[in-house]
């Protein structure tokens, strides 16, 4: 399976991609540029995107669009440890499939994507 995971947080991209790559058969493909994640969609074709994000107002919510466009039946997936139920809404309504904190819900993460694998 094929997983493309987008967070400009080079730490936080390795950490994740880390526990990812734990999982049998996931090929991680990671770009650290949100605005990248729509043209990234068309040359991996993934069926899981990982996108981290701290704000919906910051660009997010239109390359989730973009991506979603690029990739209808992949599964969307955001995480960050910015997460007010307002802004989780607004990130579910763009177009995620699920919205984690990566706080308290890696467990779901790990779990949502094991499912796709």
């Amino acid at each position: 399976m094929k997983l493309l995971l987008v967070e400009p947080s080079i730490l936080l991209r390795e950490r994740l991609a880390a526990m990812l790559s734990s999982l049998h058969g996931v090929e991680i493909v990671e770009i650290a540029a949100l605005e990248s994640a729509s043209r990234a969609m068309r040359g991996v074709q993934p069926e899981v995107v990982v996108m981290g994000a701290q704000k919906p107002d910051e660009g997010g919510l239109e390359e989730l669009a973009r991506a979603r466009f690029e990739c209808p039946s992949a599964c969307m997936i955001v995480v960050s440890s910015y997460s007010p139920e307002v802004y989780r809404k607004r990130w579910l309504q763009a177009g995620a499939d699920h919205f984690y904190d990566l706080s308290a819900q890696i467990d779901l993460l790990l779990n949502t994507v094991t499912r796709y694998s």
